[in-house]
């Protein structure tokens, strides 16, 4: 099994898919990170390495754009979910996308691509029960920024 040592990711450890594993914290919360790489080419796992630094460098305002992104994208959505969980004559308070965004529970990040220079992060949040136990997705390039927000699992 090979593993990376990295003095702000810590120790990544390749999987059978040539995924490079780790856990570390992220805005206060300890999240998976997975990172496409390759086993036997040190020169790509120095790249995925860069890139994945570089999107936690300023994770702070990178979470708080994912965060408005997918509140702008799926509160309606996640209100249409809330009012079929409801029991006739039962009600809830709306979900707003500042509550929306509140709600998100950073989980993972993934960042992939690299070998193929077509780089992509996916930050996957927990829902906080807003799509009854699903996956937020945020998806993005570090060229393009934040591109989608759709709900998984």
């Amino acid at each position: 099994m090979k593993v990376i040592e990295d003095n702000i990711l810590g120790k990544l450890t390749f999987d059978d898919n040539n995924i490079m594993n780790a856990v570390i914290e992220l805005g206060g919360q300890k999240i998976d990170l997975l990172i496409e790489g390759d086993i036997n080419n040190d020169k790509i796992n120095k790249k995925a390495i860069s890139v994945t630094k570089d999107l936690i460098s300023d994770f702070d305002r990178l979470d708080k754009e994912m965060r408005a992104f997918a509140a702008e994208e799926l509160t309606e959505n996640a209100n249409d979910w809330l009012a079929d969980s409801l029991e006739e004559g039962e009600t809830a308070e709306e979900i707003t996308e500042e509550s929306f965004a509140d709600r998100m529970v950073p989980e993972c990040l993934s960042v992939f691509g690299i070998a193929e220079n077509d780089i992509g992060y996916d930050m996957y949040y927990g829902d906080n029960d807003m799509f009854w136990g699903h996956t937020i997705i945020v998806s993005g390039t570090p060229e393009d920024g934040i591109e989608s927000a759709d709900i998984c699992g």
